[in-house]
């Protein structure tokens, strides 16, 4: 990804964080265009040699066949450790900034995050179901564990493994049964971002 959007000078060097990445997008380079859309798929972590390893390993087979929810892979031969992001997080930041990317601004949330800021809560943040009527919850970090929200009602699935996973699906069924399979203004049927189809 670096030689796609990185002119040579930048690649060579090791980029640490995102503060640099989005010096060098204000810059006008040709080859810049696109790189403020990858830079809140990258804030998941400080480590950004790191971050971009994992998720092509994620990526890489199927089925994300080497996801580690509790933990994350090998970085330079050292074994994960928790100033490293979980599997866990880098998935649910992902889909977190997608969904970002796809719904309108919100004047309330100026930096532009409606998904993040509105339906997506993470500890240690209070949750204050007078502001959200349902939202996908992160109650802990270390061991990744997801609910979600509904009015003064949690809504709790297993532990473990499959929890994050299971936490989505019951997302999009609860948007699907009780938000007519809308996610505030954005359609996540066919005609919109196509998403319910998972649970079909």
């Amino acid at each position: 990804w670096k030689r796609l959007f990185l002119p040579k000078q930048w690649y060579q060097r090791r980029v640490r964080g995102t503060a640099v990445l989005s010096k060098i997008s204000s810059n006008k380079h040709e080859h810049m265009a696109n790189i403020a859309l990858l830079l809140p798929y990258l804030e998941v972590s400080v480590n950004q040699e790191y971050l971009v390893k994992r998720i092509q390993e994620l990526a890489s087979g199927s089925c994300l066949g080497c996801f580690r929810w509790e933990s994350g892979g090998k970085h330079k031969n050292s074994p994960w450790n928790k100033e490293l992001p979980t599997d866990s997080q880098i998935v649910v930041q992902s889909i977190a900034t997608y969904l970002d990317s796809h719904l309108p601004r919100n004047p309330m949330f100026p930096e532009g995050r409606t998904f993040t800021t509105q339906y997506f809560v993470q500890t240690p943040s209070k949750v204050d179901n007078k502001k959200r009527e349902y939202a996908f919850y992160q109650s802990s970090i270390h061991p990744p564990h997801f609910k979600l929200l509904v009015g003064d009602e949690v809504w709790e699935v297993s532990k473990g493994r499959n929890n994050l996973f299971h936490s989505l699906l019951l997302f999009l069924y609860y948007l699907r049964e009780h938000q007519h399979g809308m996610l505030g203004p954005v359609n996540l049927g066919p005609t919109g971002l196509n998403m319910l189809w998972i649970i079909s």
